[in-house]
């Protein structure tokens, strides 16, 4: 499983591999940590692909992803690319053109700041692209970061994007671990029959 950090594109969430870690393995998966490049929203989803490509050559396709927040928008082109069997997204803003950073830290040239020009913000939308693989969005009904519409609109659109709206805000799950442990619980609902196909 490639696991894959938020931070806004701008920096690295250090609380986000402790807490993933320990329930990517709970749930039968090898972990893997994603770094990418900062400030660099474009590099970051050719850091992720080459990650999944990587994996894939290492692995086989029995690879997956899961991802908070800005880590989730690259979980979600993951799945959308088909470079993953399957993935989770926890709170990932997928529609990069509508959608402005709503915390004023970031100033109104955010987008500047993480290399993404128009077009590579219609480009890089999971919005704007069709998923190939099952992408479940999980979303605090409360986040005042992400909100709860964009992925309503986003689940409503592709049949292979799953909506589940938990309690809690952006950081849902830090407050509520048995969130990620039901996603991933999820996730590892995917891969068991796949792994029994294969006989492994």
């Amino acid at each position: 499983m490639l696991l894959i950090h938020g931070g806004s594109f701008l920096f690295e969430d250090l609380q986000f591999e402790a807490q993933t870690e320990a329930a990517a393995i709970a749930a039968g998966f090898t972990p893997h940590y994603l770094t990418y490049p900062l400030g660099d929203l474009p590099g970051a989803v050719r850091a992720a692909r080459a990650a999944a490509r990587d994996l894939r050559t290492r692995y086989g396709p029995r690879v997956y992803a899961y991802g908070a927040s800005a880590g989730g928008t690259l979980a979600a082109l993951l799945a959308g690319d088909g470079l993953v069997a399957a993935a989770v997204a926890k709170a990932p803003p997928t529609d990069l053109v509508g959608w402005e950073w709503p915390l004023t830290a970031y100033g109104p040239d955010y987008y500047e700041r993480v290399g993404a020009d128009t077009a590579a913000r219609y480009r890089l939308s999971p919005l704007r692209r069709p998923a190939r693989r099952p992408l479940l969005v999980v979303q605090g009904r409360a986040d005042q970061v992400v909100p709860l519409a964009m992925n309503e609109a986003f689940a409503a659109k592709f049949q292979r994007v799953y909506l589940w709206s938990v309690p809690g805000g952006h950081r849902t799950e830090r407050a509520r671990p048995w969130v990620l442990e039901r996603a991933l619980g999820w996730l590892g609902a995917i891969a068991a029959p796949a792994a029994a196909v294969r006989g492994t």
